[in-house]
């Protein structure tokens, strides 16, 4: 699949606009150029990243598709497990829940839902809360991914989880954990009477016009939390620049805007190699730009994430105007990352570039050698 272009509207001061408002029936296209990106940087990428184990990448400013590559194996029609970016899903699914009256709060107990709970001093603290930011204490060992393999083994997934040690006081340590985010697909099935799978479908995928859809179940028919969703790029990309959007799309709210800030928030602070500090939300990542990436920026600007395993990503960035979604299987976890600095390093300025056949040929001849895997 080739690079499809097409000019953007513009207001009286020289913006650039997207040709149509939102995405539902697909994404509208545009130069790099009319949405202030020059696309001979945007090649470098593809070029760059073609063999570090990518598969997909679309990158979307202004809320249209400026360039989008795909891997001969893979079909822009075709899902994509998107690994641990579900637990993101599940999070939006959370604050549409928790707004309709299915949930009280954040700080409901896990027990008033699991009653066997209450005789364990550590267990019975736990909240919601800490399953969605990864404090539950729950003993989870992710070497070799051991409990997530027992609990796949397992007849049952969450007698399993709940049958775990409670080693630390809920809230204290975080600790990555595939049984927190299964729980809390649990929880959302149990308030709402339906699989995630339904609940989704009908409250988040299909006012965005997300139509493919796969999501695994547990043993016990409960849609899987922590993985096990699968949708096409663009449509991944749709659900970043639902975020990016606070929630609202088409004139509707799909997420509130409040839970969209809750989910972002960080709530465990991180260390990064880049000498920045991020962190841990409600199943969303967070980390600030490297300094001096953005071209006249002085002030530090946020990346907001969805993070799967192999290189899987949604990311947005609202001072940006930005959204870059992948695919990937790679065992270097900084290579999505640095895949986005290479798209954020093509944007020039809010304002349109002038026209550049040049750089636009050396970007169509970037996805194409992308897409032969040469």
């Amino acid at each position: 699949m080739t690079l499809t272009i097409k000019p953007a509207s513009r207001n009286g001061n020289g913006t650039a606009h997207p040709s149509i408002d939102w995405p539902t029936n697909g994404w509208p296209s545009s130069t790099p150029e009319a949405q202030g990106l020059f696309s001979a940087t945007l090649a470098k990428t593809f070029e760059v990243f073609h063999n570090q184990g990518v598969h997909s990448v679309a990158v979307v400013r202004n809320g249209v598709l400026v360039a989008e590559a795909y891997e001969s194996h893979v079909s822009a029609h075709a899902v994509q497990d998107m690994k641990s970016v579900t637990k993101s899903i599940v999070s939006a699914l959370f604050g549409i829940a928790l707004a309709e009256g299915h949930l009280k709060s954040p700080e409901q107990r896990l027990a008033s839902f699991f009653p066997q709970l209450e005789q364990d001093p550590l267990k019975s603290k736990i909240r919601l809360k800490h399953l969605l930011n990864m404090t539950s204490g729950l003993d989870w060992d992710n070497v070799n991914e051991q409990s997530s393999t027992e609990m796949m083994h397992s007849d049952n997934w969450v007698d399993y989880i709940l049958n775990r040690p409670g080693l630390h006081e809920p809230g204290n340590v975080f600790n990555y954990s595939n049984g927190d985010a299964h729980l809390i697909s649990v929880v959302l099935q149990l308030a709402t009477g339906e699989s995630m799978l339904d609940f989704a479908k009908k409250r988040l995928f299909q006012p965005l016009g997300i139509t493919q859809v796969s999501w695994n179940d547990d043993p016990q028919g409960r849609t899987i939390g922590a993985w096990a969703l699968a949708l096409t790029l663009g449509d991944m990309a749709k659900l970043g620049y639902l975020f990016l959007k606070n929630g609202q799309w088409a004139g509707q709210t799909i997420v509130p805007e409040a839970w969209i800030r809750t989910a972002v928030t960080k709530r465990v602070f991180l260390n990064y190699s880049n000498g920045t500090q991020g962190g841990y939300g409600y199943y969303w990542w967070s980390k600030p730009l490297a300094p001096g990436l953005v071209r006249g920026s002085r002030k530090p600007i946020d990346v907001h994430y969805a993070s799967g395993s192999g290189g899987r990503r949604i990311f947005y960035v609202p001072d940006l105007e930005l959204v870059v979604a992948m695919t990937a299987n790679s065992a270097d976890v900084d290579m999505p990352e640095n895949l986005l600095n290479h798209v954020v390093q093509a944007i020039r300025g809010n304002k349109p570039l002038s026209p550049n056949s040049e750089a636009s040929a050396q970007l169509e001849r970037a996805i194409r050698f992308f897409e032969a895997g040469e």
